[in-house]
């Protein structure tokens, strides 16, 4: 009897186990919209790591479109090794612009991890953006409305190499009253920090997929962070906010109490 007491007690927990990774996968499925204020003067929308395969995202499309913003980032990891064609990709950029923001991306590290593919270095993917009616920026400033300057900083397998490009995006002309840095790691935000003495700041990044596995609540337990970000919103300076975005698909393994997040800043 006491065998078998013991037998149904771990049946019970497997069951409790199963349904509790059960629950925390298929949430995380689903897309949160989070709304940020941090005195953009301009509607933002973040897009980061679709990690598009097979099927165009237009699920995350008819969503940006619902949010009405001026501008559309997508942060790295468009695609990934996974992706055996760039047709789905180019799609979903095509769906982005069309949301009537101007479109703008930077590269992620996968987008470097598969340029072979497709020729080398980065034309093929500022072809999918000028396709679509947008713009890749690595290691690149544009005027956006209402005084705003983005900075689109490329991918750096070391952190300590951002100094250079935002050094030089940076002084090449007058510090604009608000500054946008857009870039795949958010490891590039405290180089940012230490370089941005004047004037508004904000630097937006994903690449953690908010830890991808956690426990309830998005708490996120590890991160792919050198300097140990998760996701969410940081003060880096005084000046210098910047946020984290979880990201809207992964390569594997798969998401647990996670969601996708998709952003709008203001």
């Amino acid at each position: 009897m006491a065998r078998l007491g013991r037998r149904r007690l771990l049946l019970l927990l497997a069951g409790l186990g199963l349904g509790y990774t059960a629950a925390g996968g298929i949430s995380s499925y689903s897309i949160e919209v989070t709304r940020v204020e941090l005195g953009l003067g301009i509607r933002v929308a973040l897009v980061a790591d679709l990690h598009v395969h097979r099927r165009p995202r237009r699920d995350v499309a008819e969503l940006v479109e619902e949010l009405d913003p001026d501008l559309v980032l997508v942060l790295g990891d468009l695609v990934d090794r996974l992706t055996p064609s760039l047709a789905p990709a180019r799609e979903t950029l095509r769906q982005l612009a069309r949301t009537g923001g101007l479109l703008y991306g930077v590269p992620g590290n996968h987008e470097h991890s598969v340029s072979k593919r497709y020729g080398g270095g980065l034309r093929w993917l500022r072809r999918l953006y000028r396709e679509a009616g947008g713009r890749l920026l690595a290691d690149e400033a544009v005027g956006l409305p209402r005084g705003t300057l983005l900075l689109g900083l490329d991918w750096k397998n070391n952190p300590n190499d951002y100094w250079e490009p935002l050094t030089r995006l940076l002084h090449r002309g007058p510090s604009p009253a608000r500054l946008l840095v857009a870039v795949h790691s958010p490891d590039a935000g405290p180089h940012a920090a230490q370089l941005i003495e004047e004037g508004r700041a904000v630097v937006v990044a994903g690449h953690t997929h908010g830890g991808q596995i956690c426990l309830p609540g998005a708490t996120s337990m590890a991160t792919n962070s050198v300097y140990g970000f998760h996701w969410g919103l940081y003060r880096l300076s005084s000046n210098v906010a910047m946020y984290v975005s979880r990201g809207l698909g992964e390569m594997l393994p798969p998401r647990l109490y996670c969601p996708y997040q998709l952003i709008l800043l203001t």
